[in-house]
């Protein structure tokens, strides 16, 4: 769903610091929601894609708009410095992501050349 697509698909739920973050979808769409914890408590998970059962809890992203499973949006339900750690593990989570995909790409680089130098081995030999 709008606004949660892009987080959904960086990141699974999880706990990093304080922040709580819950990544899952439904029949039309990505869900994605973050919680903010009472210093020094951790998540108690709800299953993978619910809320954590910490009553003190509180929803800072989450749907702001819309019909619920339907044509809801997701935006900052609260502000503050959340949000700024937030993007920093967004841009932890896009390099990682990044560096995994060129390891990808380089592997199947290699492996190509190899296809290809078994290829011109087996055809110059003949």
């Amino acid at each position: 769903m709008k606004g949660a697509n892009e987080y959904a698909n960086l990141i699974q739920t999880c706990q990093i610091g304080r922040l709580y973050m819950v990544s899952g979808y439904h029949a039309r769409g990505n869900t994605f929601e973050i919680y903010v914890l009472p210093e020094g408590e951790k998540a108690i998970p709800n299953g993978q894609h619910n809320p954590p059962l910490n009553s003190d809890a509180v929803e800072v992203y989450g749907p702001i708009s819309g019909q619920l499973g339907w044509t809801e949006e997701y935006g900052w339900i609260h502000e503050g410095r959340w949000q700024d750690d937030f993007e920093k593990i967004c841009e932890l989570k896009r390099a990682e992501k990044e560096s995994s995909a060129k390891a990808s790409k380089l592997r199947m680089e290699m492996k190509n050349k190899e296809k290809e130098d078994k290829i011109d081995k087996i055809l110059s030999s003949y």
